[in-house]
């Protein structure tokens, strides 16, 4: 059995998943009758989930753990109790479901850039690359700045799948994964 991590940039998911909710898709409120999709669950500005996002993964690979890496703007106490909802949140995954691994990092103003969540994600992949933690990384980002990241862990002879919504996507991302999954059916209407 395969053994995979994921990796969600939840600053990026968000971020998507606002702009196609602003040009005007429908989020997913109520499963889809007979599937697994499930519903959405969203914080304007803070996150946004499915617990289906690596359902078409889980049945070939044991999914070992899943890191949401995101920022947060507020106090340190207001950011445990943020950490605690994306723990919450959780992934359908079988045969056990797993806890969201939440990684926040603070930012000073919401408007502000920062490239934590992207450092992060990198170091971490790498890591548990270098430990022989994983054989396969599932990364949620449509961003094309990751694409030195899936190069190096391929190159280590290791599986990449990327998984993202159609807003803002590199083709080269989708193209250089080993699979890629498009989400949007996932975390919105038809």
């Amino acid at each position: 059995m395969i053994r995979l991590m994921a990796f969600i940039d939840g600053e990026n998911l968000t971020a998507r998943f606002e702009a196609m909710v602003k040009e005007g898709r429908q989020p997913r409120i109520t499963p889809r009758p007979g599937t697994d999709i499930a519903t959405v669950v969203h914080s304007q500005s803070n996150y946004v989930w499915s617990s289906a996002t690596l359902r078409s993964t889980v049945h070939r690979e044991t999914v070992k753990r899943v890191h949401y890496y995101t920022t947060f703007t507020g106090t340190i106490n207001d950011m445990q109790s943020f950490e605690e909802i994306i723990t919450r949140l959780g992934c359908h995954t079988h045969p056990v479901p797993l806890p969201l691994v939440p990684r926040v990092f603070l930012k000073a103003k919401s408007d502000t850039p920062c490239k934590s969540v992207d450092i992060n994600i990198c170091v971490d992949v790498l890591e548990y690359v270098r430990q022989e933690a994983l054989d396969a990384v599932y990364l949620v980002t449509g961003d094309a700045d990751y694409m030195p990241l899936v190069e190096a862990v391929m190159r280590a002879g290791k599986i990449v799948y990327v998984g993202a919504l159609s807003s803002g996507l590199s083709r080269r991302l989708q193209y250089q994964a080993d699979r890629f999954d498009l989400l949007d059916e996932i975390y919105f209407e038809g």
